[in-house]
C-alpha cells in the first residue's frame, strides 16, 4: 500500500508497533463514545491484536491507513475506507484521532485530504461518504472543512450517553472534490 505524504501528516500502513498507541484510547470513553458499537469498552489485548492484525491484512474492500506524524511517523490515529466498492466506485471511511493533544490542530482535516486524493485519483471513486453523530460538533467541522456535504439525518439512529441521537449522513463526490482542488 502506498504511503501518502502531506505537509504534517502522513498515511502509512498499520505496524505491530502501533499496538501500545491504540491500547491508550481503545477503552478511553472520551475517545470512542462517537465511535461504532465495535470499539465499545471494555475493550481486552485480544481484542485489540485482532482488530489490528485485521488492519495489517491485504483486503480488497477495504483501504486501511494510520495518521501519522511525518517527520517521525508517530502513531496518530486511523483512517480507514472500510466499505470499498469498486462497482459502485464509493467508499464509506471511518476515522479516530486518539490523543486529545493532536484534536483540534487541523491534522485530521489534512488526513482527510490526503485520503480524498487517494480516493478519487489512485482509486477512482466516484464518492466517499460517512456517518457522524450529530452531537459531534468538532468531527462534522473537520469534515465539513474536509468538503464533506451532508446529505440527510437518521433519527435516533446512534445510542450514546444513555439516550438516542442522530446521525448525519455526509459525502463527498469526485467533481465537487476536484472542483476545489485544480485550478482553472
Amino acid at each position: 500500500m502506498p504511503r501518502v505524504l502531506g505537509e504534517r501528516v502522513m498515511l502509512r500502513e498499520y505496524r505491530q508497533e502501533d499496538l501500545p498507541e491504540i491500547r491508550k484510547w481503545v477503552n478511553d470513553y472520551e475517545v470512542t463514545r462517537f465511535l461504532s458499537t465495535s470499539f465499545w469498552p471494555p475493550q481486552t489485548m485480544a481484542d485489540t491484536q485482532q482488530f489490528l492484525d485485521r488492519m495489517m491484512e491485504s483486503s480488497h474492500t477495504a483501504c486501511n491507513f494510520v495518521i501519522a506524524d511525518r517527520q517521525t511517523e508517530r502513531y496518530i490515529g486511523q483512517l480507514d475506507i472500510f466499505r470499498l466498492d469498486y462497482k459502485l466506485r464509493q467508499g464509506e471511511i471511518g476515522m479516530v484521532i486518539g490523543d486529545g493533544g493532536d484534536r483540534g490542530r487541523g491534522l485530521g482535516t489534512e488526513a482527510l485530504g490526503l485520503l480524498l486524493r487517494h480516493a478519487f485519483l489512485t482509486l477512482g471513486l466516484e464518492r466517499v461518504e460517512l456517518q457522524v453523530d450529530m452531537g459531534n460538533l468538532g468531527a462534522r467541522r473537520c469534515y465539513e472543512k474536509a468538503g464533506f456535504v451532508m446529505e440527510g439525518v437518521k433519527r435516533h439512529a446512534y445510542y450514546r450517553d444513555g439516550s438516542f441521537s442522530d446521525l448525519g449522513m455526509l459525502s463527498v463526490l469526485r467533481e465537487e472534490w476536484l472542483a476545489r482542488h485544480t485550478s482553472p
